[in-house]
């Protein structure tokens, strides 16, 4: 799949006159939806059925991505289909059963004050492995903004306490830095040290020590909530919502945000004149992140 992306991205600089910033926007789209089509054992571009791409589709709803985003992938994989149709590299199209989402107004997002976190946070029991592996995935959610995705497949191989960073790759071609906190590190090493006898690289793990599943962590989240007897109606999401504002109310740059939640938003607008070091991220993260 990737090569016929490189093609393909080869075909519309050279050929249709697009610039190096929309091919790389086009590349981006289509390597994260060849990822998830690999993940789910389809492996070529002509296996890729309606089915399939709706199923992208709903899992980028799940991680509460823009309707503005979720378009541009669907333009992403209709010129992509057209360009193998001209070259009968396909025989039927998927995209044209699939329409565009509708761009509506999108609510204020709900956050919680430093006060909120703490009684959220307090209640898991960390005197056991599993309450402080929920501790430390709340920090880490709310300490790094990563979405769930990220951290039910985040390795040890990926933690560098040394720099203290988290190194993130969602396929071949996409790596993000995530920098991390005091408070996020604090508890990432003691969980760490907890479950140090399992075999598993994957650091969140299930009661059976297998790797965790979305499920399991949403399942836990709502009944940690529920515990917390906070009225707000709070939601996985909402962390990283806090993540965000809270950056910014302390002085972060909008795009440094951005750069920081790994949001392909605004690429083509703001790629050519801004762009961030990891060492600049890392400062603008210490200076404006309550728990950095």
């Amino acid at each position: 799949m990737q090569e016929t992306i490189d093609h393909f991205i080869n075909y519309l600089m050279t050929q249709k006159g697009r610039s190096r910033n929309t091919g790389e926007s086009y590349r981006h789209d289509l390597e994260q939806c060849a990822a998830f089509f690999a993940a789910n054992g389809i492996n070529t571009w002509q296996e890729v059925d309606q089915y399939a791409v709706i199923n992208v589709i709903a899992e980028m709803k799940h991680e509460d991505r823009a309707s503005t985003t979720i378009n541009r992938t669907i333009s992403s994989l209709r010129q992509l289909y057209r360009y193998l149709l001209r070259r009968h590299e396909v025989q039927v199209n998927p995209m044209d059963y699939i329409d565009l989402e509708e761009v509506a107004v999108r609510k204020t997002p709900v956050t919680l004050s430093q006060q909120e976190i703490e009684q959220l946070f307090a209640i898991p029991d960390t005197t056991t492995v599993i309450g402080l592996r929920d501790r430390t995935l709340l920090e880490l959610m709310y300490g790094t903004g990563m979405l769930v995705s990220e951290l039910i497949t985040l390795k040890r191989s990926q933690i560098h306490f040394d720099l203290q960073i988290l190194q993130l790759q969602d396929n071949p071609r996409h790596q993000r830095i995530v920098p991390l906190g005091k408070m996020a590190k604090e508890w990432l090493v003691k969980y760490l040290k907890a479950t140090a006898d399992n075999s598993s690289d994957y650091v969140f793990l299930n009661a059976r020590g297998g790797q965790m599943t979305r499920q399991g962590v949403w399942k836990n989240f709502k009944e940690i909530v529920r515990k917390s007897g906070l009225s707000k109606e709070i939601t996985l999401q909402t962390l990283r919502h806090t993540f965000t504002a809270d950056l910014l109310k302390n002085g972060a740059s909008w795009q440094a945000v951005q750069a920081l939640l790994g949001r392909e938003t605004g690429r083509e607008s703001f790629e050519s004149y801004i762009r961030f070091n990891t060492q600049e991220l890392v400062a603008i993260y210490h200076r404006c992140h309550p728990r950095a």
